[in-house]
């Protein structure tokens, strides 16, 4: 929920995707400017051709109470709660739509080709199980390969930069207590941090392996 839209964040977008990057916004995004003052002209400000739609409502639920998620080409659904946004698409085709209430068959996932790109639009707060599988399906979609094939636990992040000639990977144990987790890498040597069975808390691997051009 990107509330509150910096100044400049919008056209950062804009040249992203329309250079072909795949962009995703969840819903109440683009409400307000950097001093936190309403954006007029319609939400997510300064995106709505980017993203091929504009906000028309939200829907609030209460505590307990949930709506469905339904893909509009296979039989998956999932379940969401507490925020429900309506959108009034314009060149964003709907992926999956909402199964109940008066907003039941209207976008709650959409998708909008700008340019080279492709900009996506989470309209509920949906499930984890809806996140975990639809972003596994853009990331296979657009070519992004893990840093690492090991399942990673909760509480353990992984990322990675790379110079001219080698990737550094950095796993990091936000947990306070140890994670049974020994990163994995493939022709790559431990470089900072203790790796073995375990990572104890709070602690950080940086491992390193050489790279070829692709």
């Amino acid at each position: 929920m990107v509330y509150m839209f910096r100044a400049g964040f919008e056209e950062k977008v804009r040249v992203f995707v329309e250079r072909g990057g795949v962009f995703i916004m969840t819903y109440w995004s683009g409400v307000v400017d950097e001093n936190d003052l309403c954006i007029l002209g319609g939400t997510p400000g300064g995106l709505m051709d980017v993203m091929g739609l504009r906000s028309t409502e939200i829907d609030a639920l209460y505590e307990g109470e949930f709506n469905t998620l339904h893909a509009v080409d296979s039989d998956s659904a999932y379940r969401c709660e507490h925020l429900c946004q309506l959108v009034d698409l314009r060149t964003a085709k709907p992926l999956f739509v909402y199964g109940e209430d008066f907003y039941a068959g209207t976008p709650a996932l959409t998708v909008n080709r700008y340019g080279n790109g492709q900009a996506y639009y989470v309209c509920a707060d949906a499930e984890q199980r809806f996140y975990d599988d639809v972003y596994a399906q853009i990331l296979m979609e657009a070519g992004v390969r893990r840093i690492l094939e090991q399942e990673i636990p909760d509480g353990v992040a992984v990322s990675s930069r790379r110079d001219t000639d080698t990737e550094y990977i950095f796993v990091q144990n936000f947990n306070p207590a140890p994670v049974a987790f020994c990163p994995e890498v493939p022709d790559g040597e431990a470089i900072f941090g203790e790796t073995g069975a375990k990572m104890k808390p709070f602690s950080t691997v940086i491992l390193g392996r050489k790279t070829t051009d692709e």
